[in-house]
């Protein structure tokens, strides 16, 4: 699922291994990638977390649900895109889009 490396090492369990609630908030590409946002759906029974991938148009965002399988975080949207978090650098890994840094407020 991860083709990628972050730094000088592959992707590896390190980065797969975070908790959810570090990676909430605005990301931005450094590739100029569509900007992502991550937040807790009050609505859903135990407070699930949704990643908001907003394209050019503020109109077309696309909210789906983070999923988790075998230890692998994901969601789907016109198929599986992993999530990896480095929480040393705080950047965020998309498998189909890059790598992500935190927004400024």
């Amino acid at each position: 699922m991860f083709s990628k490396s972050i730094g000088t090492e592959p992707l590896s369990g390190q980065w797969l291994g975070f908790c959810l609630r570090e990676i909430t908030g605005r990301w931005v590409s450094r590739d100029g990638a569509t900007s992502v946002r991550i937040f807790r759906n009050r609505k859903c029974k135990n407070g699930c977390l949704y990643l908001e991938l907003t394209y050019n148009n503020p109109q077309a965002a696309y909210s789906r649900p983070i999923r988790e399988m075998f230890g692998i975080r994901y969601f789907d949207l016109f198929g599986r895109v992993g999530i990896a978090y480095d929480d040393e650098r705080d950047v965020l890994l998309l498998s189909l889009y890059g790598e992500y840094i935190r927004a400024e407020e």
